[in-house]
């Protein structure tokens, strides 16, 4: 008979009393929400309770945790925003987005003319981009962003990095003072590290009109 009470006492405890209710929600990361909230009231047990949030519907937001504190019984949740990396500008459509190391648009951005100071893709292909896209396949993206870790590497200033026709699977960076520099982005391009070395030494970078690294482990220049 006790057991049976402390099972019936204890089932109430936990479904039909106050003790283990939600009493409040806190979002750290708000910021990086349209409206500033996710739609959460308290009130639920907060033993089992998990937000009912779709990251696909926050595309500034790259994760999501949860803190229950028990004894006050409070939910803390903290969103993550995603990192900038690049900024995307569709020629036409009088659009720039924000892109993070994934190449997932998920913000606004403003169009830098100019010198620049920020990694900035000129997409000259002629489609539609919309926040939450993508706006590359994966290995594209990666060997786009091998193509401007190759450029920090030989110290360039980039005045223009553009992609044409997205069939092709090119892009061409134009460099002050220098060659314009043509990339594949289903190649990595660092083979061609030693070409721009050999260049410099000899004199011949500032008078050559363009450097080819679409051939794997073949660079092209012509003078």
């Amino acid at each position: 008979m006790l057991g049976l009470l402390a099972l019936a006492g204890g089932f109430y405890l936990v479904y039909f009393s106050n003790v283990f209710k939600i009493q409040e929600i806190e979002i750290a990361g708000s910021e990086y929400v349209e409206g500033g909230g996710l739609g959460l009231s308290p009130g639920g047990n907060i033993l089992w309770w998990e937000p009912d949030v779709d990251l696909a519907e926050l595309p500034k937001v790259s994760s999501l945790s949860v803190e229950k504190r028990y004894l006050e019984r409070k939910v803390i949740i903290t969103l993550t925003s995603r990192e900038r990396y690049a900024i995307w500008c569709v020629t036409g459509a009088d659009k720039c987005f924000w892109v993070d190391e994934v190449g997932f648009a998920f913000s606004e951005a403003p169009d830098l003319q100019g010198p620049l100071i920020f990694r900035l893709i000129r997409d000259n292909s002629g489609r539609e981009l919309a926040l939450g896209d993508r706006v590359l396949d994966s290995e594209l993206f990666t060997n786009l962003t091998a193509a401007f870790a190759f450029l920090e590497k030989i110290d360039v200033d980039l005045q223009e990095f553009r992609i044409e026709d997205l069939k092709f699977k090119e892009a061409v960076a134009q460099i002050k003072d220098g060659p314009d520099i043509y990339f594949s982005l289903t190649l990595d391009p660092h083979f061609g590290l030693g070409v721009v070395s050999s260049l410099r030494q000899s004199g011949e970078w500032n008078v050559i009109k363009y450097l080819d690294l679409r051939v794997p482990n073949r660079a092209y220049y012509n003078g």
